[in-house]
């Protein structure tokens, strides 16, 4: 039978046991705690520890390459890393972000890519956004159709004889079912004009091309060609923009033409969605430490790459995709209708 001692007695022990218990699972999740933040802070620390591998589906001396050297270039600085460009042309950026894909998602592989949105919707890129992840967007460039001096004076003079000779003008760009050819075609459409379409293998080969006489016109931003640009052997007729701009004051627009046309080269670095998230932004607060120096200012500026706020974060610029994506597919059904 208990008694009054007893029970004194066990409610001791009933307390004692409730602190040793309670002292347990303290520790317990404390040293869960402290296991996660060390798993989480290990990711980082170790990173990065060798070369990382920066695939860009164009050829060298475009637009795409440049960026992607210079950013990376910068980034490597800043982080204390170096990365490795590998050019692999094919399907506008299919075939270098299949290969990327194939790597292990531990964050030493980035895709440096121009055409994204364009080739999801063709349906050609395989990888949704539920598998590759933007870091971030750093470049909106604006397209222009040029000419190699001494063939065109104008955009009028260029539409007039397209019209009056259907297929004869050859007009070339990037790649095949990109965004370069779906842009191009627009312009086609919007202007009434039949042009032949010159798929271009590589930036610094059609640049070759117009300049040799093989093409007569072709859809090309002016940061790749400044020098040619600046030397008078390309001579750029009609921008892709809004509004005139103020180093070429004397060109016209799509614009004031009447053709709503302002699409432009945007350029950003992707990764498989499954790297881990303390490294996408880690890459992207680097790209954007990388962006704001002086050296990338100044290379902007001299290649024409200041005319848009090219910036975009990694959440902002994946919804921008999204949203991208299914515009385009409107457009691409819309000119396989025709």
């Amino acid at each position: 039978m208990f008694n009054k001692k007893n029970i004194l007695i066990a409610l001791s022990i009933i307390i004692t046991l409730s602190f040793i218990l309670s002292g347990c699972s303290s520790s317990s999740k404390n040293s869960q705690d402290s296991s996660s933040d060390n798993a989480s802070k290990s990711v980082l620390d170790d990173y990065p520890n060798r070369p990382i591998e920066v695939y860009v589906g164009h050829g060298p001396g475009g637009g795409t390459d440049n960026f992607v050297r210079i950013i990376t270039g910068l980034m490597g600085k800043d982080l204390g890393a170096t990365f490795n460009v590998i050019n692999m042309e094919g399907g506008s950026g299919v075939i270098a972000m299949k290969t990327a894909m194939q790597k292990k998602p531990d964050g030493y592989t980035l895709i440096g890519d121009s055409a994204y949105a364009v080739t999801t919707a063709l349906g050609t890129n395989e990888y949704g956004l539920d598998k590759v992840k933007p870091i971030c967007r750093v470049q909106s460039d604006i397209y222009a159709l040029q000419v190699k001096k001494g063939t065109y004076e104008s955009i009028d003079e260029l539409v007039e004889y397209a019209k009056a000779n259907p297929g004869k003008v050859r007009i070339a760009a990037v790649g095949a079912l990109g965004m370069d050819e779906i842009t191009a075609r627009r312009f086609m459409k919007a202007a009434g004009v039949e042009m032949s379409y010159v798929p271009a293998e590589g930036a610094g080969a059609m640049h070759s091309a117009l300049l040799g006489g093989h093409i007569d016109v072709m859809l090309e931003e002016i940061g790749p060609v400044v020098s040619y640009v600046e030397q008078g052997e390309i001579v750029p007729l009609v921008f892709f923009a809004e509004e005139r701009l103020k180093d070429f004051p004397d060109v016209p627009t799509t614009v004031e033409k009447g053709w709503d046309l302002t699409d432009g080269i945007e350029r950003y670095l992707m990764i498989h969605a499954d790297a881990p998230q303390e490294i996408v932004d880690l890459l992207e607060a680097s790209a954007k430490r990388a962006m704001e120096t002086e050296e990338y200012q100044e290379y902007a500026a001299n290649a024409y790459l200041n005319l848009r706020d090219g910036w975009m974060g990694s959440e902002e610029f994946t919804e921008k995709l999204a949203r991208d994506i299914e515009i385009y597919k409107e457009i691409i059904a819309e000119l396989e209708s025709k």
